[in-house]
């Protein structure tokens, strides 16, 4: 059987391989998926001063970077993790401010 997919990738991002669109469809796989809005989400859920706790898409974007770059298996991708994720981006903001 032959299948035609088209994508509407943004601007920058890598076209997909073959092998990443096959795993996708393969019920041998399974993937997590994370989004910017789970990690504004869980910014945002924190209490006190809300500006402090907003962060950019740009920010939220290196979190998911540093998610993905240190996964550590045995731990896994929890709410804790991005929790620690979120501290770390903040932590380096306010030491280029």
């Amino acid at each position: 059987m032959k299948v035609t997919i088209e994508i509407d990738l943004p601007e920058g991002q890598d076209i997909p391989t073959s092998q990443d669109i096959a795993r996708l469809t393969d019920p041998d796989w399974m993937a997590s998926w994370w989004h910017i809005s789970d990690i504004h989400e869980c910014a945002d859920g924190w209490e006190g001063d809300e500006d402090e706790h907003e962060l950019t898409d740009k920010e939220a974007q290196k979190v998911l970077k540093l998610m993905d770059k240190y996964h550590d298996c045995e731990v896994g991708i929890c709410w804790d993790v991005i929790y620690n994720w979120i501290e770390e981006v903040k932590s380096h903001r306010k030491e280029v401010a």
